[in-house]
């Protein structure tokens, strides 16, 4: 049995102003993909074990992934699902595919990207090879995909820590699919709400007793798996919200019954869905106030994980003005990087900070002080972290020390604060610290919370803002409850 393997991922924003290019993409190909992966908690690593558990021969073909940020370009899109075409075309027969999707790419062309790729997908294999794809618990989940697939398993946790657990579980299905063990049959339901990523973690309600749910449905006989995506917000697409996807043995009207069930439970919780979050104002107060430390502020309208820009300055601006003590923040800054290099460490510096992308995400700040810290920029997580990556760079990082201040972490590539490593590596302790600025929503919880005295969520603006009305919105559904 030789199973296909391929992944083409991204999280698009379409109210970030910069686009996703070709060139934005990091990818691994061919046997390359086995040694890079197999090491780490991604769902390709599950795909890995698989081959061994279940006993099948891993065809590689492309893993290609990119930072969240706006619509991938037409010539990155076409690229990428060529390459994965090609590669079925050209390659050996495959009894079976694993796909490895976001569920929330925007394409130029494609609103929901993920589903064209399937429907690619299919037209070339035909009905009779099985597809199985594995979707980011933030997934857009349109109609057409469960169609074209024959399995979609989704995260199931938020941090995402689960996600070489979820490749395994679609690896299996395939298996038993290509045995004939098992008849996978889907059904998709679409609540009507609007479910908040302020919403999204799932180790706490409203979100931690549906997935239970979930959990507790299939260990159930004849249920192959269920799963909930909380949806993202920040893609204005036709499908845009939470997703209830359950896989049968064959049994369809079981599979849309027990979809409509969860649906029903996560339309019931529909007024626990409205957030209340404090302004960077606030928020700074609040953390200043404070008796333990350190307090992490959670940046969620400059959440780079969800496609936001990095060089937000509403929070990093309050700090400076309540003159705040014993501060982190991070910012990207290509351009204030270089000229800390060419000062070198020990020199004071005066630089211009922040708020350079496009005009909503904070002004540029002036910021003086002293280059304390040079680094690569490189540091390795071996936790489960959200992601489920080892090895990052987040470019030539700076460290400034703002007048005693605080520490301002000046990295040159976008990188989403998922692992505590991002500040420890270039010498900074947590614990020493007061406040820690994490540009994220519930993502840099794994990362943040086993070094934090409490988290406080941030109603900031910029790309990822969590106050929408549905008038920004021209393609999703103004029917979703919280707009009602």
């Amino acid at each position: 049995m030789r199973i296909a393997v391929a992944g083409f991922a991204h999280e698009s924003n379409t109210f970030y102003s910069q686009p996703t290019r070709l060139g934005d993409f990091g990818v691994c190909e061919g046997e390359a993909i086995l040694s890079h992966y197999a090491n780490t908690f991604h769902e390709i690593a599950g795909y890995i074990a698989g081959a061994e558990q279940f006993g099948y021969d891993i065809f590689p073909i492309v893993a290609a992934g990119a930072t969240p940020a706006a619509a991938v370009e037409w010539e990155a899109y076409e690229h990428f699902v060529g390459r994965i075409l090609d590669g079925l075309q050209e390659g050996p027969r495959v009894d079976g595919i694993l796909l490895a999707l976001h569920g929330a790419m925007v394409a130029e062309a494609y609103p929901h990207g993920d589903a064209e790729t399937v429907r690619r997908v299919r037209e070339l294999v035909g009905d009779d090879v099985p597809i199985a794809v594995t979707h980011d618990y933030h997934a857009n989940v349109p109609p057409e995909l469960v169609e074209a697939a024959d399995a979609l398993v989704i995260y199931k946790t938020n941090p995402h820590i689960d996600q070489r657990e979820r490749g395994l579980q679609a690896a299996s299905i395939l298996a038993r699919t290509i045995r004939g063990e098992v008849k996978p049959t889907m059904a998709l339901a679409k609540p009507e709400v609007l479910f908040n990523i302020y919403h999204h973690n799932t180790s706490v309600a409203p979100m931690q007793p549906l997935m239970q749910k979930a959990i507790e449905l299939e260990g159930q006989e004849g249920i192959l798996a269920c799963s909930i995506a909380a949806g993202y917000q920040y893609a204005d697409v036709p499908h845009m919200g939470p997703s209830v996807v359950v896989i049968t043995d064959g049994d369809e009207e079981r599979a849309r019954r027990e979809a409509r069930t969860i649906e029903q439970a996560i339309w019931d919780v529909r007024e626990q869905l409205k957030p209340q979050v404090a302004n960077p104002q606030q928020a700074v107060q609040q953390a200043i106030e404070g008796s333990d430390f350190p307090v992490c502020l959670l940046d969620f309208g400059d959440n780079i994980g969800g496609g936001s820009s990095g060089d937000s300055t509403f929070v990093l601006e309050e700090l400076v003005r309540q003159q705040a003590e014993k501060w982190v923040c991070t910012l990207w800054d290509p351009e204030s990087v270089q000229a800390c290099f060419e000062a070198g460490i020990g020199a004071e510096v005066a630089l211009r900070v922040g708020g350079k992308t496009d005009d909503v995400h904070g002004p540029t700040l002036s910021i003086e002080g002293r280059v304390r810290t040079l680094h690569d920029g490189s540091y390795e997580e071996t936790e489960r972290r959200h992601g489920g990556g080892r090895f990052f760079n987040q470019g030539l990082t700076a460290v400034v020390d703002v007048q005693g201040k605080g520490l301002l972490v000046l990295n040159s590539s976008r990188s989403s604060p998922n692992s505590i490593h991002q500040i420890t590596c270039v010498g900074i302790q947590p614990s020493q610290q007061k406040i820690l600025v994490a540009k994220g929503a519930v993502a840099p919880r794994a990362a943040y919370e086993p070094v934090s005295a409490r988290l406080i969520e941030v109603a900031s603006g910029g790309a990822t803002a969590i106050l929408r009305s549905s008038e920004e919105y021209a393609q999703a559904r103004k029917t979703l409850y919280e707009w009602q």
